[in-house]
C-alpha cells in the first residue's frame, strides 16, 4: 500500500508540473500577444484586441490571468526586462570615458523608449488608471535600472577618491529626469530630433556628475578614460 501511494503521489506531482508549465508557456504566450497588439493598435489596446492577437476567445485568456490588471502586470514585467536587457552591456560592462558612457546609457534608454514609446505608454498610462497600488510597474522599471546605476556610480565615485554617500539618490535624479525628459519629448518632441535630445541630456548628466566631483575635489575630463573598477561584475 505504500508503494502504490508513493507512485500515486509521484504521478500526481508530474501532473502538476506539467500543467504549472504548460500554464506558463500558455501566459509567456499571451504576454507576447499582448505587446504584438499594443504595437498594432496602440496603449489603449483592449483585452478584446489582445485575445483576438492571440486567436483566443476573451473568456479564454482569463483563463491564465486573473483580470485586466493582472495582464497588465505581466506585460509590464516584459517590458522592464526588455529595457534592462538593452540597457545591461552598458551598465553592467562599463569601458572608455565619462562621456562615452553617459552618451550610450542615454541613448540606449531613448532609443528603446522611441522603439517601443507605446508599450512603454501602455505601461505608464494603465499604471495612471488603475487601482491604488498599480503605479509600482513604472516605478519598478526606474528602481531597477537606478539601482544599477547608483552601483556603477558608487563605485566610480570610490575609485576616483570621491566619498559615495550620494551615488544612490543621485543616481534616482538622473534616471527619473532622462525617463521624465524622453517621455515628454515622445509626446512633444517639437524640433528636437532624438539625436540632440540625447546629446542634451548627456550635456544635462556630466554637468551634474562634474559638480559633484568637483565638491570631492576631483578633477576629471569629460573624454579622459576611466580607471577599471577592481572586481566590478
Amino acid at each position: 500500500m505504500p508503494e502504490d501511494s508513493s507512485r500515486s503521489s509521484d504521478t500526481t506531482d508530474g501532473r502538476t508540473t506539467r500543467w504549472t508549465g504548460q500554464r506558463e508557456k500558455r501566459r509567456t504566450e499571451f504576454v507576447n500577444a499582448a505587446v504584438a497588439a499594443i504595437a498594432l493598435h496602440g496603449p489603449g489596446v483592449s483585452t478584446e484586441q489582445v485575445a483576438a492577437q492571440a486567436g483566443v476567445a476573451r473568456p479564454r485568456l482569463y483563463r491564465h490571468f486573473d483580470d485586466a490588471d493582472d495582464l497588465y502586470r505581466a506585460v509590464g514585467q516584459r517590458a522592464a526586462e526588455m529595457i534592462l536587457t538593452d540597457m545591461a552591456p552598458v551598465l553592467l560592462e562599463p569601458a572608455g570615458s565619462a562621456r562615452n558612457m553617459i552618451d550610450r546609457a542615454v541613448r540606449t534608454f531613448v532609443n528603446w523608449l522611441a522603439r517601443h514609446a507605446d508599450l512603454y505608454r501602455y505601461v505608464a498610462h494603465r499604471a495612471t488608471a488603475s487601482a491604488a497600488g498599480q503605479e509600482s510597474v513604472v516605478a519598478d522599471i526606474k528602481q531597477a535600472i537606478a539601482a544599477q546605476v547608483g552601483r556603477l556610480l558608487a563605485a566610480y565615485l570610490e575609485v576616483l577618491g570621491a566619498n559615495s554617500r550620494v551615488a544612490d539618490p543621485l543616481s534616482f535624479g538622473l534616471v527619473g529626469m532622462v525617463e521624465a525628459t524622453a517621455n515628454r519629448w515622445l509626446d512633444e518632441p517639437g524640433e528636437l530630433p532624438l539625436d540632440d535630445l540625447v546629446v542634451e541630456l548627456a550635456s544635462w548628466i556630466w554637468g551634474t556628475l562634474d559638480q559633484v566631483l568637483q565638491r570631492e575635489g576631483v578633477t576629471l575630463a569629460p573624454d579622459e578614460p576611466l580607471p577599471p573598477l577592481p572586481g566590478w561584475q
